[in-house]
């Protein structure tokens, strides 16, 4: 098994007031730049940051519709996400994933960290071995 990724992106405002609006997600701390401006400005939904780690996921191995069906991920969040970092994606096959898991997963370490290198989400993600090959 190789490694997935790395993906990156920039969290921008528009992404988290986009989210908040579909998500109801409307707690200042999200949507409110002038409010927050003392405490540092907003933070993204940990949510929002989620959604695009699985879609990395998904786009990265050769079965998205695999992953999408029975794939899972198990992440802490460490630390926030603010508007105008970019933010960087890896996956890379677990110690763990020597031998297949008799549910027919494989298990990735998997994680997301800002530009200054802090891991803001850490975890695994359980990968269907059916996602994983053509």
């Amino acid at each position: 098994m190789k490694e997935l990724g790395p993906f990156s992106w920039t969290v921008t405002q528009q992404q988290i007031d986009g989210y908040a609006a579909a998500a109801g997600a409307n707690d200042p701390i999200h949507v409110d730049p002038v409010g927050r401006a003392r405490a540092g400005g907003t933070i993204a939904q940990g949510m929002l940051v989620l959604a695009v780690m699985a879609e990395f996921v998904a786009n990265s191995v050769p079965n998205g519709a695999a992953w999408r069906e029975g794939g899972s991920l198990d992440v802490r969040f460490r630390a926030p996400a603010r508007p105008g970092e970019r933010l960087t994606v890896r996956a890379a096959p677990s110690p763990q994933s020597d031998e297949p898991r008799p549910e027919g997963c494989a298990t990735y370490d998997l994680s997301c960290e800002n530009d200054a290198g802090v891991k803001i989400i850490a975890g695994t993600a359980r990968i269907p071995l059916a996602a994983l090959s053509t």
